[in-house]
């Protein structure tokens, strides 16, 4: 399988930095997750928007020559090179320095990888089962915005899931609200209107998220972007999860309480 570093093609079983790198270091950076169908990078203009985000706000500096265009052809190049048509892409963007906490430099550099995926999205057959998980809280700082590369708070929350038998777990913020679950944002139906965490409440920064949102507004279906409590949660009629990669998912059961899915399965026939 061959990876793009900084714009070069090359064996992903190459070594391309040392263990003095800011990745190994310091985790020194953040990734994006992208889903290609047809060798198309979807909503790739939301990923590159929190790509410019964050590398502002973690004081990444970016080539110039590295535009929305340049990572649409690489990732053009890589699915021709790979021989995949659909696939699931991660680009990891970190601090090319040395130093220790503070660096020498701000220089950026990426590396893009594909792994072979499904096409479309689908909505779930079976709905998802939730957790809770409440031993790390989200911080209330731009971070939890982004993806971080030192993400340990979801993979404790992970191994929580996987503890609790469950497909994911709520994650709560400071303040003790629901902000998301470890692997999507979320989203609940509630008397026929449409709820979730708004960015106030330190949620990720979704691209599906934004997507859906956004084509909710077009269809003049509104979302309610609020506070979120566990109380909520439950008294919920329906819920649904989404990510990049799966797009929408309809969740079953949380905390005891079940879930219909009939809402959420009109409007992901509405959105996809």
């Amino acid at each position: 399988m061959l990876i793009s570093f900084n714009g070069v093609l090359t064996d992903a079983d190459d070594k391309i930095f040392s263990s003095h790198s800011r990745i190994y270091k310091y985790g020194d950076g953040f990734f994006e997750s992208i889903k290609i169908i047809n060798k198309v990078p979807q909503h790739f203009n939301l990923h590159y928007s929190r790509i410019t985000r964050a590398a502002k706000l973690f004081k990444i500096h970016l080539n110039e020559k590295w535009t929305q265009g340049f990572f649409n052809d690489q990732l053009n190049l890589l699915c021709l090179k790979n021989g995949l048509v659909n696939a699931r892409c991660r680009i990891t963007f970190y601090r090319d320095s040395q130093g220790f906490y503070t660096p020498v430099s701000n220089k950026g550099s990426f590396i893009i990888e594909l792994s072979e995926d499904n096409g479309v999205y689908h909505l779930n057959d079976k709905g998802l089962t939730l957790g809770t998980y409440g031993q790390i809280l989200k911080p209330s700082n731009f971070v939890s915005f982004f993806k971080p590369l030192s993400a340990i708070n979801y993979v404790m929350a992970g191994i929580a899931a996987m503890e609790q038998n469950c497909d994911s777990v709520v994650l709560f913020n400071e303040s003790n609200r629901i902000c998301e679950v470890h692997n999507a944002n979320i989203f609940i139906f509630r008397d026929g209107e449409i709820i979730t965490p708004s960015l106030s409440e330190y949620c990720l920064d979704g691209v599906m998220r934004q997507f859906i949102i956004n084509k909710c507004k077009a269809m003049n279906k509104e979302v309610f972007e609020e506070e979120l409590t566990e109380e909520a949660l439950l008294m919920a009629d329906e819920v649904f999860v989404t990510n990049a990669s799966k797009g929408m998912q309809w969740v079953e059961s949380y905390g005891g309480k079940f879930y219909s899915f009939e809402k959420v399965q009109q409007l992901f026939s509405e959105i996809f």
